[in-house]
């Protein structure tokens, strides 16, 4: 009889697939966690192909274990739910003791979370080869000559003129003598009016200026700005009965831009011979721009009217039929054309005329003629202007045009001509030869 020995390998654990606890053969449930187990094939081991079969054994029937009870797997989960309550109760517990203690000490300041960012990836530069041209020769600009402007010459001023001072001359005598203003002498020596001259003093006597020109004068008449311009303007030479507003009527000229322009008030009257700019009137303009900082030009003022010393103002002359002298101070110093011109009227009478004289000195004595020729006290009005003489006329007066103000007048009291009577001529007695 043939023996059989089965050598069976040892069986491999048994373990949870759940938790890993090993778990006795046979078990359907896990014991540590209470999971079901799968169940488990016995393997049979292949019996060699050249041994005869032996007899079969009586197999005993495989008894599957039974089934846990549900009180087990009840028992399991009922020991399972404390303990991940406790867990669960204690992480809880912990997450609400960290977060009180962050919220008590956190700071003011702004807490940032950092997050990581995507950090762009430049791209990858690719070379591309480019022509670069050969450096060429550049010329040197050519340098263009400005021109510039030759200045106009400028006059030399002439040195002053010597004069020794002699026994009873008097700075108006001088001024009288080289037709320059009292001031002018003063101010070339550095000398106050109060300081007198002396004799063998030496005093420095400057040159003439001429008179400034005509120059624009601007009127607003009814809001609009009306021009008078004197360049190159029309003489008029007065005639018999003209006056200043008949020229400005005759020409349609506004009477204050004609006076303004010739420099005339409206005391002036006009002889025949006289010579007035008629300027061109231009509306809505404005001054022309003069070359210089200031934008808007400066018209220059006329020269000042004289200042009269003698006759001093309501004076009386006497004896009446002497020699009267006017006097009065320089204006400025008198260029070759400049005049000044002496009137003379009878203020008692508003429709006399005036005489006018004209000197180149300071003084000026009245004609004879022009006393008054009725033998009464007569209040005679007089004033000095200066004029710019143009010409002479076939009688010898001068043909001018008004260079500056009139001066303020003065009046003076003088008594008027006796008309002496005619004498008449008696026969002279012939003697008669005796017979």
């Amino acid at each position: 009889m043939t023996e059989f020995t089965d050598s069976l390998a040892e069986p491999p654990e048994n373990r949870c697939p759940h938790c890993d606890s090993v778990v006795p053969e046979g078990s359907a449930v896990c014991l540590m966690c209470g999971a079901e187990m799968p169940l488990t094939d016995t393997a049979v081991s292949p019996e060699p192909a050249n041994e005869q079969p032996a007899e079969t054994p009586v197999v005993e029937p495989v008894t599957e274990p039974p089934d846990m009870p549900d009180v087990v797997e009840f028992e399991m989960r009922q020991r399972q739910s404390p303990l991940v309550f406790v867990l669960t109760a204690v992480f809880a517990i912990l997450i609400l003791i960290m977060g009180a203690l962050v919220l008590q000490y956190q700071s003011d300041e702004i807490s940032m979370i950092i997050a990581p960012s995507v950090t762009p990836i430049p791209p990858t530069l690719t070379y591309t080869p480019t022509w670069t041209p050969l450096p060429t020769e550049t010329r040197p600009p050519t340098l263009t000559p400005t021109i510039t402007p030759t200045p106009a010459p400028t006059a030399t001023p002439q040195p002053p003129r010597l004069h020794t001072v002699n026994s009873g001359e008097t700075l108006i005598g001088l001024s009288a003598l080289y037709r320059v203003s009292m001031d002018s002498i003063l101010q070339a020596n550095q000398m106050s009016p109060e300081q007198p001259i002396q004799v063998n003093q030496n005093l420095q006597i400057p040159w003439p200026t001429p008179t400034p020109p005509l120059e624009i004068v601007a009127v607003e008449i009814n809001g609009e700005l009306v021009l008078a311009d004197p360049a190159g303007c029309e003489r008029y030479e007065v005639k018999e009965g003209d006056s200043i507003a008949r020229i400005a009527n005759l020409f349609g000229v506004e009477l204050a831009l004609l006076n303004k322009v010739n420099r005339l008030d409206e005391d002036t009257i006009l002889f025949p011979g006289d010579t007035v700019c008629i300027p061109e009137i231009r509306y809505g303009e404005s001054l022309p721009p003069t070359p210089g900082p200031s934008p808007t030009p400066t018209v220059t003022a006329p020269p000042p009217g004289p200042r009269l010393l003698y006759p001093v103002d309501k004076a009386v002359i006497d004896p009446p039929d002497g020699i009267v002298t006017l006097q009065w101070t320089a204006v400025q110093d008198l260029a070759e054309s400049e005049w000044y011109m002496v009137e003379l009227v009878d203020a008692n009478d508003l429709d006399a005329l005036p005489y006018r004289g004209f000197t180149r000195d300071n003084a000026f004595q009245l004609p004879h003629d022009w006393r008054p020729d009725i033998p009464e006290t007569r209040l005679m009005r007089w004033r000095v202007s200066l004029v710019n003489v143009t010409g002479w006329r076939e009688d010898g007066l001068p043909i001018y045009t008004f260079g500056g103000e009139m001066s303020e007048p003065a009046f003076f009291t003088w008594l008027g001509a006796i008309p002496t009577a005619t004498p008449t001529p008696t026969s002279t007695p012939t003697a008669t030869p005796e017979t």
